[in-house]
């Protein structure tokens, strides 16, 4: 392992996101933030505190910077609107404040809305915004209004997948101020031990688990429907959705799907986790992972991290899945809300193919998201980043 620079040697990057939970965007971030001093960054996080996001990155001994970030949601409600430009005023004082007092050399943001928050700081310190593309079309019109105003800002960008760059280019952005970078999974989940599955996680199965916040572009609800198709043919199996209602405002989709898992059929078989740090064991103990995502999923966390884990992967054709998965290679692929397709799916990896995808899946992961190929290629483009700002400010 490379030696880590002399704390005078390295530059200060504000990492800013504007929510708190834990989801597969902050488990891209903390995978950053733990490479990047090899590389004479030192990272400090800009987010909400009282979250999953704040414990886990005090855990790992990154310094957070709690910031009273409104996430600022896509709404037409006009009683949530008029709330933001106070909101917005006062997440971007903060940031300039702490940037000031840290002597950051460059803002990271995530989300369009993160850079928003950013901009005064930028503007009032003379500092680069890089903007992280974690979004995928279709863009809805008040998500691609805030991305318009965010590349009037940022000096250069990061897609996690062609995904991104699609959708920076429905906008007009200038692609040439920008990268390509996959995101890089877990170093645990590649060299460390294997994780013990999870010990709630009992009998025959199959357990078939999707991942991720509970929330309609996830799909949980077209993964319920597969699994009412499946639990037919398939008496012991077991259907396990893992991942916290994060977002207040879906609680009605949690409901929905609460509701449809008391289907007789369903009945007793499907288990909800909530919130689980230790994701990688609750993967484990799956024989089959699904990604269901209905929409806006550019490279997905769940299919790295499943990989990594040489677990069978039933994965829908949306943002850059593709660019992860490699059909009948990889994980087996599918179109977005279709149930039927679903299931098939999940039956074929639960069954005798379900092995060689797994193995075919473990060594894409090693060749190509290893983490400190993700960390060394930001890392680099913070640098030009920097180098660049400053040439243009000489």
């Amino acid at each position: 392992m490379n030696a880590l620079p002399p704390r005078a040697e390295r530059r200060r990057v504000l990492i800013v996101n504007r929510v708190g939970h834990l989801g597969g965007v902050e488990r891209v971030i903390l995978n950053l933030a733990s490479g990047l001093p090899r590389h004479g960054w030192e990272p400090i996080l800009a987010c909400p505190d009282g979250g999953e996001l704040a414990e886990a990155a005090r855990a790992q001994g990154l310094r957070v910077a709690p910031t009273p970030f409104d996430r600022m949601r896509i709404t037409a409600d006009p009683r949530v609107l008029l709330r933001y430009p106070l909101a917005w005023r006062q997440g971007a004082a903060a940031v300039e404040r702490i940037c000031r007092d840290e002597q950051v050399s460059l803002i990271h943001a995530h989300h369009p809305v993160g850079s928003l928050y950013a901009r005064r700081a930028a503007r009032a310190l003379g500092l680069p915004i890089l903007l992280h593309v974690h979004e995928s079309l279709p863009a809805r019109p008040l998500y691609a209004l805030a991305l318009r105003q965010a590349v009037r800002d940022y000096s250069r960008y990061i897609a996690v997948s062609g995904a991104g760059t699609a959708l920076l280019a429905s906008i007009g952005a200038d692609l040439d101020r920008g990268s390509v970078i996959p995101n890089g999974i877990e170093a645990r989940l590649l060299d460390g031990p294997t994780p013990a599955p999870a010990a709630e996680v009992t009998g025959p199965g199959p357990h078939i688990g999707v991942f991720g916040v509970i929330e309609p572009r996830k799909g949980q609800d077209v993964f319920l429907r597969a699994a009412e198709l499946l639990a037919r043919d398939h008496p012991q199996a077991q259907f396990w959705i893992v991942g916290p209602l994060a977002l207040k405002d879906k609680a009605g989709f949690q409901a929905q799907i609460r509701a449809m898992a008391e289907n007789p059929v369903l009945r007793g078989r499907v288990h909800f986790t909530g919130f689980r740090a230790d994701v990688g064991a609750w993967m484990r103990a799956m024989d089959v992972v699904v990604q269901a995502s209905v929409k806006h999923e550019s490279l997905s966390m769940v299919l790295l991290e499943a990989m990594a884990l040489g677990r069978p992967i039933v994965a829908t054709r949306v943002g850059g899945t593709e660019e992860g998965i490699r059909d009948d290679h990889t994980g087996l692929i599918v179109a977005p809300g279709d149930a039927p397709a679903l299931a098939a799916a999940i039956a074929r990896a639960a069954g005798p193919e379900g092995a060689a995808l797994g193995a075919a899946a473990a060594r894409s992961a090693r060749e190509v998201f290893a983490p400190e190929v993700f960390c060394r290629k930001v890392a680099e483009v913070y640098d030009q980043v920097v180098a660049t700002h400053a040439e243009s400010r000489a």
